[in-house]
């Protein structure tokens, strides 16, 4: 009975849950939200599935380096140890998704955890979650993930764990101002009073309310992870060769940006690609479960 008292604010609250649940939401988003998404599935699909394709990302030919696009047998040209361009872009995008979504999981799930905590733990706990975000707040994204990458050397763990931090600050801010809206709202007030655990009030009330906006944030946020592990990889900090990744793609084909540019463009056309379609799709996801809320 305590979820359905709480005045029009609660009701706000509760048509933002249950958008975030129904099938219809892809409906809601505008046209190019659902095409940026469309674009994205297919790419995860095709990253996935890649090896079981008939493609070698590893395996070059010195006879064949620096082959120009529409190639036979290398659509996309070749790079200077004569590997297949089309196969390491693939793979390398492979690699790049997974680098750039994974720590922005974990520091959704961290930041969701701070903000509630900081919401229901009590002013000495909301003291030092607060210290906490202003801290890493402190420093530039850009120039934190620089200092881990660089302190922990290159390699996929230490990109993840860099990335993570970064993540945390914005994402705990957009939670913890959510579970302060809504913590003091009536149908959680009731709830208490009811004689709830605070654990049945946070999974039941709280989470379906804040993680929608949580989400929808994290997923803009994404493009931003992909710039900036392409530029860590750019500079030799990210994932080391031969495996394939964009940014270390971008810095191998450098040297030939002036005798064979459409190669070099090829792995930075893809970052800004990706970096571009997931915050339309976060924005998207704002419109379609109707976060903005006065």
């Amino acid at each position: 009975m305590s979820e359905n008292i709480g005045g029009q604010n609660g009701k706000d609250d509760k048509i933002t849950a249950s958008r975030f649940t129904r099938k219809n939401w892809f409906v809601r988003m505008p046209m190019s939200s659902r095409v940026s998404l469309g674009l994205l599935v297919c790419l995860v699909l095709l990253s996935v599935i890649a090896q079981w394709l008939p493609l070698n990302a590893y395996a070059g030919e010195l006879s064949k380096r620096m082959q120009p696009i529409g190639t036979p047998n290398h659509l996309l040209g070749t790079d200077a140890q004569g590997r297949d361009l089309l196969a390491r872009l693939i793979f390398g995008m492979r690699t790049s998704l997974f680098i750039s979504v994974t720590p922005v999981i974990l520091a959704t799930l961290l930041a969701l955890l701070i903000g509630i905590a900081s919401g229901f733990g009590g002013p000495v706990l909301h003291a030092v979650c607060a210290k906490l975000i202003d801290l890493l707040f402190a420093f530039p994204g850009i120039l934190l993930s620089l200092l881990i990458a660089i302190c922990l050397g290159n390699g996929v763990f230490s990109l993840i764990l860099a990335l993570t931090v970064v993540w945390i600050a914005p994402l705990s801010k957009v939670a913890e101002q959510e579970v302060h809206r809504i913590k003091d709202r009536d149908y959680i007030l009731v709830a208490r009073a009811s004689g709830a655990k605070t654990i049945a009030i946070i999974y039941r009330q709280l989470l379906p309310v804040i993680f929608p906006t949580v989400m929808a944030y994290a997923t803009s946020l994404v493009g931003a992870s992909i710039a900036i592990a392409g530029g860590l990889g750019f500079i030799g900090l990210g994932v080391p060769s031969p495996a394939p990744e964009l940014g270390a793609m971008l810095q191998e084909l450098q040297p030939s940006i002036f005798t064979n540019p459409t190669l070099v463009l090829e792995p930075g056309i893809l970052i800004i690609f990706l970096a571009i379609l997931f915050p339309i799709v976060g924005d998207g996801l704002n419109i379609s479960i109707g976060v903005s809320k006065s």
